[in-house]
């Protein structure tokens, strides 16, 4: 057999099998009804559709009361602080400022106690008919009291660790904002 005839048996072949996939295809097309008009809505809106589903929201907060201790995000963030030591070089004599900037921000990471006074126990001993009156309030008046020495005292290595570092490690030090449009094209 001839290449000749061999590629005309292909492509009769493939015609034979593809023209009646066109043919439905057309007509499945024909029969639908056009779409309605996409709903054009204002830039930032609150689209419904987007929100998860509220029984979503209370099983992400009971899995939040069961296991939350707040070791596993400081296990994170002191992992992505030693990549930003390394990546900014910091040397011995600034180690002493260095190390009082990640006390000071893993300091921040809040404890059991604290998410579950916002959110409530997880024991099912919550009264039914929800917290105390201003009770959430109250809870969240209470954390940021607790964190304001805390905040306090970031600022005041934030300010101790400018001061030790060179020009170029405090620009290796920024991290680039995020542009919406452009993922995977972060230049490095």
């Amino acid at each position: 057999m001839s290449v000749r005839t061999l590629a005309v048996a292909l492509f009769g072949a493939t015609m034979a099998t593809a023209t009646p996939i066109a043919a439905s295809a057309q007509e499945a097309t024909l029969a639908r009804a056009p779409a309605p008009p996409a709903a054009v809505q204002p830039e930032g809106a609150y689209v419904e559709e987007c929100a998860p589903p509220p029984a979503m929201l209370a099983d992400r907060l009971e899995m939040i009361r069961r296991n939350y201790t707040g070791i596993r995000l400081r296990l994170v963030l002191a992992a992505l602080l030693s990549a930003q030591e390394t990546a900014i070089g910091i040397t011995a004599e600034q180690q002493e400022a260095w190390r009082s900037y990640t006390n000071a921000l893993l300091a921040l990471v809040p404890e059991r106690e604290r998410v579950l006074a916002l959110l409530g126990a997880a024991d099912g001993k919550d009264d039914l008919r929800g917290p105390e009156a201003f009770g959430r309030a109250e809870a969240v008046a209470d954390t940021l009291i607790a964190y304001a020495t805390k905040a306090q005292a970031l600022k005041a290595a934030v300010a101790n660790l400018r001061d030790r570092l060179s020009a170029q490690q405090l620009e290796a030090a920024r991290i680039p904002r995020l542009q919406p449009g452009i993922i995977g094209r972060e230049p490095f």
